[in-house]
């Protein structure tokens, strides 16, 4: 038989539940779960500013891209690495207690008289789901990067 012992945290915002179990063995198991706030919407202050999300992006794009060339081999591994680092700012930027899901895409090409189309589709609630992006031209390519803040529950 296994008993279950209930403990109860208040941590900004949101209520932590840690429960203990207690069974034949001699260990015991913690596990930690937060608890649904039933928060359908973001506070003001929690709210995805398209406005700062793209200095953000127009920030790291001139400050890695501002004297280079194009070339296939580095820019694949350069464009992950200018991902990471502005969802990291992003992520930053929008606190500890967001609750925004945030997806980067960095898009980089070089300059050769062609057209591109670039389209992203997913599930979409206007009021609260926001994007920002930038793009950033030189001589010999050019890069954009779109930011997708997607609210959750």
């Amino acid at each position: 038989m296994t008993s279950l012992k209930q403990k109860s945290v208040q941590i900004t915002n949101r209520r932590l539940s840690a429960s203990t179990y207690q069974g034949s063995t001699t260990s015991e198991e913690t596990h930690l779960a937060y608890e649904n706030t039933y928060q359908l919407e973001p506070y003001p202050h929690q709210l995805f500013s398209v406005k700062r999300i793209q200095d953000i992006i127009k920030a790291v794009f001139i400050q890695k891209l501002e004297n280079v060339k194009y070339t296939s081999d580095s820019f694949r591994l350069m464009s992950i690495q200018l991902s990471e680092q502005i969802k990291t700012q992003v992520k930053q930027e929008l606190s500890f207690n967001n609750r925004y899901k945030i997806v980067v895409m960095v898009t980089m090409a070089p300059k050769q008289s062609q057209a591109i189309q670039i389209a992203s589709r997913c599930m979409w609630y206007t009021p609260t789901d926001k994007f920002a992006s930038w793009e950033f031209t030189a001589d010999t390519f050019f890069a954009v990067g779109v930011v997708f803040g997607l609210y959750y529950e």
